[in-house]
C-alpha cells in the first residue's frame, strides 16, 4: 500500500536522506527502524537495484525514475547509472563524507523546507563536485570511519551546529568550477562541449582534472597530498581546455612542454607530463581513461623521438615520427653538430646552427634522407669525373643552380654541406641525356656541347639550359658511357634558336623555376594562375622546336616582375632572423595571408604589399 501523502522531493536530495525524511514523515521512526519495517535493508537501498527502485516507488507515491536520479544504480561490474549517465564506480566516492556545513545549518532551522531534518545532497558524493554553489564554500570531506557511513545520514556523519558553525565561519570563499557547473548542466540534460559530451561523463571530468593538474599543480605534484581546493583549481583549468577538444588539449600539452624546454631540465615526455603521463602509461588496473588517450598519444608522437616499438599507452609505436638531433646521430652515427647544422641551414629543424638543441625535433624520414644525401655527398671537385666534363663546367652547373649544393650557399655554409647530393648529380645527368636521341651514328652537324659552344659563341651553361628545356630539335647521343660529353648538338641551331629566345626575353621551366626560386611544379602552378585583374602572374608560351616538338618558354620579365611583387616565407624568416614557423605565426597574427596554398607553389609565398612592418 503506498504511504499517503507522498512526502515532496527536495531538489538534489539523495535517496537516503530522503527515505530519513519519510521515516519521520510517515511514522515518526528513524530510518533503520523504518527500513526494517518495509523490509529493506540499508545496503540494498544504498545501491538499490531495479526490484527496489519499483518498491520503493509503490511504497513512497513516487516514479521510480524519479528515485533512481536521487541515488547511484548498480549495472553490474563497476558500472553504475546517475541521472541518465552511465558512470564508472569512482565517479561516486562512497568512501568519504560530504557536505555542506552552511547547508546543514540551514536545514536544521525549524521553518526551513526540511522541517529541521538535515538532507544529503546527492551531488555531493560525486567525486569532482567540490564546491557549494550555494554559499560559495568547498565541501567538507573527509574518510568513512565506518562502513554504515556510507549511508551518508547527516545527522550522524556531520558534527553538531556549533562546529558547523565555526566551520563555515572559518572556511574560505571558493568559486564553483568550470568543470563542475559542466557536470551539473549535463547531469540536468543541457547540452555541452562536443568533445566532452562525446565521452562518458567520469571520463571526462577525469580528463579535465589530470590535464588542469599538470598546469596549475606541477607536473610532479603528488595526488595524494592535493587539497580538494587544488583539484577544483586542476578542474577549473583542465576544463577550459578540454572544453575545445583536441585542439585545446594540444594547446594545453604545448603550454606544458614548451614550460619544460625553457626550464633547465631536461627529459621524455614522462618528465615533461608528469602525473598526466603517468596516468595514461602506467595503469595496473586497465581503467577506462577515453579519448583524452589518443590525443596526448599522437602529441607525444609528433613531439618526441619514440623509436618503433616502444610502448606508449599499451600500444607499441608503429614508426618513428619524429627525430631529435641526438637520436638521429645515434641512427646515422654523425656528429651531432653537423647534424644540428644541416638541419638548420636546410630548413628541416628551427633552431641556432651553432647550438645543439635537445629539444627541438623534425620529420624522422625527412632527417634520414637528408644525413643520407649527405653521406653520399661528393665535392665539386670529384663532379668531373662523375659527368664526365671539365672542371669550369662543373663549378658552373653548380654556381647557376642546375646542380644544387646540399646547402645553398651563405655565410654559415662549410664543409661537407658545400657538396653535392649524388642524388641530384645523377638526377641532372638523367634530365640531360634524357633530352638527347639515342642514335647509332651521330649527324654529320652536331658536335659536343663544349665544341658547341665555341663555334656557336654561347656559353655553355646557356647550351645546356636550352637542352634541358627542348629549345633544340637536334640533341643526339650515341655513347651513353661518355655521360656529359656524350651529348651532342647543332651549333648553328645552337646559335639561332638561343639568339632567337634571348631576343624574346625566353627561358625554360628549368631556369624559370630558378630565376624565382621555386620547385618546377611550383612554376608549372603559378603559370596556371591569375591575379586580382585577370591577368596570369607569369607569361607561358608554347612553341615547337626544329623537331616540330612543342615547349614552353617563360617570359623572363614577367617572373622577375614576380619577384619583385612577391616573396618567400623563407625569404621573409630569414630577413628577420627567425624560423620559418616563427615568422608564419607572426604574419597569422598580423592576419596576412599567403596568396596561394603552399601545395600548390612547393612554398609559402606573400604579396610584397601586404606585409606588415617588422
Amino acid at each position: 500500500m503506498t504511504m499517503l501523502p507522498t512526502l515532496p522531493v527536495i531538489t538534489g536530495e539523495s535517496l537516503t536522506s530522503y527515505l530519513n525524511r519519510a521515516a519521520k514523515f510517515h511514522a515518526n521512526m528513524d530510518v533503520s527502524k523504518f527500513l526494517a519495517f518495509i523490509e529493506l535493508s540499508q545496503g540494498a537501498v544504498m545501491a538499490p537495484r531495479e526490484d527496489t527502485l519499483r518498491r520503493l516507488s509503490f511504497l513512497l507515491g513516487l516514479p521510480s525514475g524519479d528515485l533512481g536520479k536521487m541515488t547511484f544504480v548498480p549495472l553490474g561490474g563497476r558500472m553504475r547509472r546517475f541521472c541518465g549517465e552511465v558512470v564508472h564506480s569512482e565517479f561516486a566516492n562512497l568512501e568519504k563524507t560530504s557536505y555542506c556545513p552552511a547547508c546543514l545549518l540551514e536545514d536544521g532551522e525549524q521553518n526551513s523546507i526540511s522541517s529541521g531534518l538535515r538532507v544529503g545532497r546527492i551531488h555531493w558524493r560525486i567525486e569532482h563536485i567540490r564546491t557549494c554553489p550555494v554559499h560559495g564554500i568547498g565541501l567538507v570531506r573527509r574518510k568513512n570511519v565506518h562502513h554504515t557511513e556510507k549511508f551518508q545520514l547527516m545527522s550522524a556523519v556531520a558534527p553538531d551546529d556549533a562546529a558547523l558553525s565555526s566551520m563555515v565561519k572559518n572556511a574560505p570563499k571558493q568559486k564553483v568550477s568550470d568543470l563542475q557547473t559542466y557536470i551539473m548542466e549535463r547531469l540536468a540534460g543541457e547540452v555541452g562541449p562536443e568533445w566532452l559530451d562525446d565521452q562518458p561523463i567520469d571520463l571526462a571530468a577525469r580528463a579535465c582534472e589530470m590535464l588542469g593538474v599538470i598546469l596549475s599543480a606541477g607536473t610532479h605534484v603528488n595526488l595524494t597530498l592535493m587539497t580538494d581546493a587544488q583539484w577544483n583549481e586542476a578542474g577549473h583549468v583542465g576544463f577550459g581546455f578540454a572544453a575545445r577538444g583536441e585542439v585545446g588539449i594540444t594547446e594545453a600539452l604545448q603550454m606544458a612542454k614548451d614550460s619544460f624546454d625553457q626550464s633547465v631540465l631536461r627529459g621524455g615526455p614522462q618528465k615533461v607530463f608528469g602525473r598526466l603521463y603517468q596516468w595514461l602509461q602506467f595503469s595496473k588496473n586497465k581503467k577506462a581513461v577515453g579519448p583524452i588517450r589518443n590525443v596526448v598519444r599522437e602529441f607525444i608522437l609528433n613531439n618526441f623521438p619514440l623509436e618503433a616499438g616502444s610502448d606508449l599507452f599499451g600500444e607499441a609505436v608503429e614508426h618513428q615520427r619524429v627525430h631529435s638531433v641526438w637520436s638521429l646521430a645515434k641512427h646515422t652515427g654523425g656528429h651531432p653538430k653537423t647534424i644540428n647544422r644541416a638541419l638548420v641551414l636546410a630548413g628541416l629543424m628551427e633552431g641556432d646552427p651553432d647550438k645543439v638543441s635537445a629539444s627541438k625535433v623534425f620529420d624522422a624520414k625527412a632527417g634520414e634522407a637528408f644525413m643520407e644525401r649527405i653521406r653520399t655527398s661528393i665535392p665539386v671537385k670529384h663532379l668531373p669525373e662523375h659527368l664526365n666534363c671539365n672542371r669550369v663546367q662543373a663549378q658552373q652547373l653548380v654556381f647557376t643552380g642546375v646542380i644544387p649544393r646540399l646547402i645553398p650557399d651563405t655565410q654559415n655554409v662549410n664543409g661537407v654541406l658545400k657538396q653535392v647530393a649524388l642524388e641530384d648529380a645523377d638526377a641532372f645527368l638523367a634530365r640531360l641525356m634524357g633530352a638527347a636521341t639515342r642514335v647509332k651514328q651521330a649527324s654529320a652537324c652536331v658536335m659536343d656541347v663544349v665544341s658547341a659552344s665555341e663555334v656557336a659563341r654561347w656559353p655553355v651553361i646557356d647550351i645546356v639550359n636550352g637542352i634541358l628545356a627542348g629549345v633544340f630539335g637536334t640533341v643526339e647521343l650515341v655513347d651513353p658511357s661518355l655521360k656529359f660529353k656524350g651529348i651532342l648538338v647543332d651549333p648553328k641551331e645552337v646559335r639561332e634558336a638561343l639568339s632567337r629566345e634571348k631576343s624574346q626575353g625566353r627561358v625554360g621551366l628549368d631556369q624559370g623555376a630558378r630565376i624565382i626560386d621555386m620547385p618546377n611544379h611550383g612554376l608549372s602552378a603559378l603559370a596556371k594562375m591569375r591575379n586580382a585583374d585577370g591577368a596570369p602572374y607569369v607569361v607561358e608560351h608554347f612553341v615547337e622546336n626544329s623537331k616540330g616538338t612543342t615547349i614552353r618558354l617563360f617570359d623572363v620579365e614577367t617572373l622577375e616582375s614576380f619577384r619583385l611583387e612577391h616573396v618567400s616565407l623563407k625569404e621573409i624568416a630569414e630577413q628577420q632572423s627567425c624560423s620559418s614557423k616563427v615568422m608564419k605565426m607572426k604574419l597569422d597574427a598580423h592576419g596576412v595571408v599567403p596568396f596561394a596554398p603552399k601545395y600548390e607553389l612547393g612554398r609559402v609565398w606573400y604579396r610584397r604589399r601586404d606585409l606588415p612592418t617588422f
